[in-house]
């Protein structure tokens, strides 16, 4: 089937690749004029566009400053976070732990996939396998308003990887196993066992952050300590 993209859509992939990737960064102005040249759109898609990405968390309107890459605390990527894994318990809960055939492939071709990207070391893509994963998880429950409040959510978990500078902090090396034990649960697990799970892998990802920021606050203060002759 072939799917035809909307301009705004196109335009909203643009973007959302050059925050992942990093090449607009955390706290940088997004300069309408220069994006709609550089992509050759007019002003109308683009600031759809910028709507879109701004509802998933990626951007935010500063005064003064207008449309800049958001830079997510650690007390927004919490609640986002708990906020998400509740909805995807509550999928669990309403599906009893079942899913057809097709989800179970689905889901295990992106474990696949996401093992790939990450030996590549490829962040953009481990994300984008990642969400789309979850995604498949409040799918099993078939509830249109469950899925579309998810939604809304969903560019929390990138803004995080990519706003706390966490990229030396990703576990390449384990982040396709800590999918395939969620997936591994709704086959020979219990709903509580699933959703005990699924907490477990949403809420480790803000506990690790927050101690590294601990570690490198108290490094500066170490440093301004030794400046100051008191260290």
């Amino acid at each position: 089937m072939i799917i035809r993209k909307t301009l705004r859509e196109q335009v909203v992939e643009i973007l959302r690749h050059k925050i992942l990737s990093g090449e607009i960064k955390p706290g940088e102005r997004i300069i309408e004029a220069k994006v709609a040249e550089e992509l050759k759109v007019s002003r109308g898609p683009l600031r759809e566009a910028l709507r879109q990405i701004e509802e998933e968390g990626l951007v935010v309107y500063e005064a003064q400053k207008g449309c800049v890459v958001k830079t997510m605390t650690y007390e927004e990527m919490q609640e986002t976070y708990l906020i998400q894994s509740t909805l995807e318990k509550l999928a669990v809960q309403m599906c009893g732990g079942e899913i057809s055939k097709e989800q179970d492939e689905e889901m295990q071709k992106l474990v696949l996939s996401m093992e790939k990207a990450a030996n590549q070391k490829n962040l953009y893509d481990v994300i984008k396998f990642d969400e789309q994963f979850h995604e498949c998880i409040v799918k099993t429950a078939h509830s249109e308003k469950l899925h579309r409040i998810w939604k809304i959510l969903e560019g929390g978990n990138t803004a995080a990887y990519y706003t706390m500078d966490t990229k030396t902090l990703v576990p390449f090396d384990v982040v396709h196993i800590n999918h395939q034990r969620i997936l591994d649960l709704f086959h020979k697990g219990t709903v509580e066992d699933i959703c005990k799970e699924i907490e477990i892998h949403y809420m480790v990802v803000p506990h690790v952050l927050y101690e590294n920021q601990k570690k490198k606050r108290r490094k500066e203060l170490k440093v301004w300590l030794n400046l100051l002759g008191k260290g």
